[in-house]
């Protein structure tokens, strides 16, 4: 009889671990937010991925590619719970805030790095030398932009 209570105890657990592995991950997700007020859902677990062609905002995911005019767009955002802090490699790409704007370090030499604000309009464009690129950010306003480099965005503010 205790072994039976002892079974049924261990399945339940192992069962609410799954469960709550499993609602974990299909909590974390990549939220477009319309400016018609609708929110297009990907799961991270499809490995979306952002990048900006001409006006658009583009999505691609494992399985799929989604295009949407920046007009049409408010935001997009990430959400749920993300535990995971993966350790740098010395070859991770860095950014460091500068005086007047922003340097990128460990960038590959010939690596076009572009600048766009959040409407995606293209700012500057710079292809690296050696393995640092750097923009000013002095003659833009506070706000947020968006650093793409090897079809890579990276969000980063001036204060």
């Amino acid at each position: 009889m205790k072994r039976t209570r002892l079974k049924i105890v261990s399945v339940l657990a192992m069962l609410c671990y799954c469960i709550g592995a499993w609602s974990q991950n299909a909590t974390q997700q990549l939220v477009v937010w319309m400016k018609s007020g609708e929110k297009v859902r990907f799961s991270l677990l499809e490995e979306p991925r952002t990048s900006f062609e001409g006006n658009l905002l583009v999505i691609t995911t494992n399985s799929s590619s989604v295009r949407y005019q920046l007009a049409n767009v408010r935001r997009y955002t990430y959400e749920g719970s993300f535990t995971r802090v993966n350790s740098m490699d010395a070859h991770d790409l860095m950014f460091v805030q500068t005086s007047d704007g922003v340097e990128l370090r460990n960038v590959t030499r010939g690596t076009v790095v572009r600048l766009y604000n959040t409407a995606g309009v293209l700012l500057d464009s710079k292809t690296s030398v050696g393995s640092t690129v750097s923009f000013s950010l002095s003659a833009l306003p506070s706000g947020v932009y968006i650093v793409n480099i090897n079809d890579q965005n990276f969000k980063i503010s001036k204060p």
